[in-house]
């Protein structure tokens, strides 16, 4: 069974949909290659647009679906399986081969006012928990259909913890929270942090309502990483080094960072306008071998079962 693992914040900007990219192509092409599936669950449809031009993605979307056609079926009272919507090997490079892609469409953007609309009238608090779970368990229930087939699937999620990311945690066995080393980003990573782990509260008390002998117990490892780190001739900005460190420092998050990091160097830039991880468009550069470093730190961070 694969490892699910959300890539998560409620802020955009900060390197979570090319961190996701680059983790999954990290884990696909360096021993031990991993087969990865990367689903795209945020209707800026970036991470999609990372792994194909709009003209593949236009006919893929048109012939066989998106992340959208899953969440239209449950609306619809229908079943959409997830093997149907994998796009196998978008990207054409053999480097890449062990990655599959489940793109987005800009149509999610309004998934969670319609999973809202469609919500029952409910007479008693068992009613209410069964349709909480089911409103946030439509992207678990399409995942368990491919689990088996890959090491690992990472979500790319919106910024925001609307339903759509709700979807996406209660899908998981983790998750990773990108920042920036700035003032905004790290105050409020302890608001996000709050947040997340109240929905996951709000969850094992509906599945404990809806079946007394769930020990309502679970909660999802995870961790922070620092990403496009400013640095200035070459060196790392002072306010980026306190910022971090003040991250670090605090009980709350003190074993819970990533050691490994990534800069704001245009070798990134660069690979996204080629489509491509910074591995194959700039090898040897700053980012590669940060980038190297993160997958494998995620590697021990997430170990497989």
């Amino acid at each position: 069974m694969a490892k699910v693992i959300s890539f998560i914040n409620y802020k955009g900007g900060v390197g979570k949909t090319t961190t996701t990219f680059h983790v999954g192509c990290g884990l696909a092409m360096f021993e031990p290659k991993k087969k990865v599936l990367l689903i795209d669950a945020d209707p800026q449809t970036n991470l999609t647009f990372l792994c194909a031009d709009f003209a593949q993605w236009e006919k893929q979307v048109a012939d066989v679906g998106s992340l959208e056609t899953v969440y239209s079926a449950y609306l619809k009272s229908e079943r959409k399986s997830l093997h149907d919507l994998v796009w196998h090997r978008p990207m054409t490079r053999p480097e890449l081969a062990n990655i599959d892609l489940v793109p987005s469409t800009i149509e999610l953007l309004d998934i969670d006012l319609r999973l809202q609309s469609r919500t029952k009238a409910a007479t008693t608090i068992q009613e209410v928990a069964q349709i909480h779970l089911d409103q946030r368990s439509i992207l678990l229930r399409a995942i368990e259909e491919v689990s088996s087939d890959y090491d690992y699937i990472l979500i790319d999620c919106p910024p925001n913890l609307y339903l759509a990311t709700q979807n996406a945690l209660y899908a998981s066995d983790g998750y990773l929270v990108t920042l920036m080393p700035d003032h905004f980003s790290t105050v409020g990573v302890n608001f996000l942090d709050r947040k997340i782990k109240q929905l996951l509260r709000e969850r094992n008390l509906s599945e404990q309502i809806v079946n007394p002998a769930s020990d309502g117990m679970r909660e999802l490892p995870y961790f922070l990483c620092f990403v496009k780190v400013n640095v200035t001739a070459g060196r790392m900005q002072l306010v980026a080094k306190e910022q971090m460190a003040t991250v670090r420092s605090s009980a709350l998050f003190s074993k819970k960072v990533f050691e490994s990091r990534t800069d704001d160097y245009k070798d990134i830039r660069e690979a996204t306008t080629e489509q491509l991880p910074v591995y194959l468009n700039s090898p040897g550069s700053q980012n590669d071998s940060l980038y190297r470093e993160m997958t494998k730190e995620f590697r021990s961070k997430f170990p497989l079962s």
